[in-house]
């Protein structure tokens, strides 16, 4: 017998956007609404760099700082690679610049990719409030990068993005409920 199927949940729903765009504080909203595993690539990313280095505790972006964008980019791809690798549905907040790499990028079309986007004042406020260390993207005030930065990747979060959420103030709790209603199981 055959006839319509409902949709089938996504294995993996995947947050891009830039930095403050609340990729983390969403996913772990929308992975408890949908009683999903809540994955951050940056985390995972440090805690692969503590294991292999003997230097556990840091953050993303000071890993980043001490070893240089190319290797940084590495980890980051091997870390996304496992994450996205594992079975089963779940929500995976992504570095906001994995997209630059053409291998994620690759990867990253398999997958239900939600671009949060953010209006650049905006995310300026949240890093000017945001304590954790960002290094310099281009050798430019992490804040005055923004439109740099922004402008390089915009367009590679529209070509991967199967949802765009116009974030526009909205608490995290309300993106994630968004994004509930859109992934939620049939």
């Amino acid at each position: 017998m055959s006839g319509p199927s409902a949709p089938r949940a996504p294995a993996a729903v995947v947050l891009l956007g830039l930095r403050c765009s609340g990729k983390t504080s969403v996913g772990r909203l929308l992975a408890g609404r949908l009683g999903w595993p809540f994955h951050d690539s940056d985390a995972e990313l440090a805690r692969r760099f503590g294991e292999l280095s003997g230097a556990s505790g840091r953050e993303a972006g000071e890993v980043l700082a001490e070893v240089g964008l190319e290797r940084f980019r590495r980890l980051e791809r091997d870390a996304l690679t496992g994450l996205l690798a594992q079975p089963g549905p779940r929500v995976v907040a992504t570095g906001a610049g994995c997209v630059e790499t053409p291998e994620v990028r690759r990867m990253l079309r398999g997958a239900r990719c939600v671009w949060l986007r953010v209006e650049l004042a905006e995310l300026r406020a949240r890093m000017e409030a945001d304590p954790t260390p960002r290094p310099s993207l281009t050798g430019a005030d992490p804040l005055l990068e923004i439109p740099q930065v922004a402008a390089r990747r915009e367009p590679l979060y529209r070509a991967l993005a199967s949802a765009v959420i116009d974030c526009g103030g909205a608490a995290p709790a309300e993106l994630a409920e968004r994004l509930a209603r859109r992934f939620a199981p049939a």
